[in-house]
């Protein structure tokens, strides 16, 4: 009996010490799967809840970002260049209290009170370049968008609001992103289409076009900043139908503290687009266009006023 015991504990150890370097050994794999994946500059960016799984660096270069939102709530994400040497740990410090308490003021209704929280903003935000992102993706929905990234530190952030009116972004939804000076050398993609988005003629594109897979880029004639202190940017939707035009301008007016607020109005299907670029710049988004209508549109103030929507049909 003494002898069968030993071995069974001979053969536990054995299997155990197995297990752990095949765990071992498959982490280490994982790991290197994902540095070569970030050196090729194609990131995958996951969100399980109210949170960002992906790489913390990158080299700089024309950048593939495939955000795969597994949440029950419509995210997107915004790259935000951050000044000289600053980092997550100062954009927590110097921007959450003031945001916090502004939001806070105004769910309470004291609208005069919340603005003037803005005003303990630091002077360095002035300095934030932004330079795109993946737009409004819905829940359970995988979207895709290219981007050219200069050397230096970002922050990763989805502002869509909870139902309380707080933006996820303090709900965890925030990332840092170092971008290597080192290049990846990655060209940019070629557009099966052009969208043209420019501040006084709003967004250009064509009427119809056959179902497929395509490849478009979004042309950021120049930009500007709006009443929300963010710029325009161009996001896909799949509308079950013409009478939610109005709906989905209206939740997009986040200078509207009840709007841009979880869960997102029916019938709509968001697909991803670009985040806000600088003038003259572009930035690339892929589609699967199924049958049906679609919108595109910028999460911007009076966005159908301003001509910042295009319908077009998918045959």
């Amino acid at each position: 009996m003494k002898l069968k015991h030993k071995h069974s504990i001979i053969v536990f150890t054995t299997s155990l010490l197995f297990l752990l370097a095949s765990c071992k050994e498959k982490k280490e794999t994982q790991l290197e799967e994902n540095e070569k994946v970030s050196e090729k500059n194609y990131i995958e960016v996951i969100t399980n809840g109210m949170d960002f799984e992906m790489v913390d660096e990158i080299n700089s270069g024309w950048t593939t970002f495939k955000y795969i939102n597994k949440s029950f709530e419509p995210h997107f994400f915004i790259l935000e260049k951050m000044p000289d040497t600053l980092g997550l740990e100062t954009y927590k410090k110097d921007l959450f209290p003031p945001f916090t308490s502004a939001f806070d003021y105004f769910e309470k209704g004291d609208i005069e009170a919340g603005m003037k929280e803005f005003e303990k903003i630091p002077e360095w935000f002035s300095k934030v370049e932004l330079a795109g992102g993946v737009g409004l993706t819905s829940k359970k929905t995988t979207s895709t968008s290219t981007l050219f990234l200069e050397p230096g530190t970002y922050v990763l952030e989805c502002y869509v609001r909870m139902p309380n009116g707080m933006p996820h972004t303090f709900m965890g939804m925030v990332k840092e992103l170092k971008v290597r000076e080192e290049t990846n050398s990655n060209a940019a993609p070629k557009a099966d289409y052009n969208i043209d988005i420019e501040s006084t003629k709003g967004i250009t594109f064509m009427d119809s076009l056959k179902s497929g897979n395509y490849t478009i880029a979004a042309k950021f004639k120049d930009q500007m900043q709006y009443e929300h202190m963010m710029g325009h940017d161009v996001n896909l939707v799949n509308i079950e139908h013409d009478s939610l035009i109005s709906t989905l301008g209206d939740w997009l007016n986040t200078i509207d503290f009840k709007s841009f607020r979880s869960p997102a109005p029916e019938g709509l299907l968001f697909l991803g687009g670009v985040e806000d670029l600088p003038s003259g710049k572009t930035g690339y988004f892929e589609v699967n266009l199924k049958k049906g209508n679609y919108v595109l549109i910028s999460e911007i103030p009076n966005a159908i006023e301003r001509k910042m929507i295009k319908s077009f049909k998918v045959y």
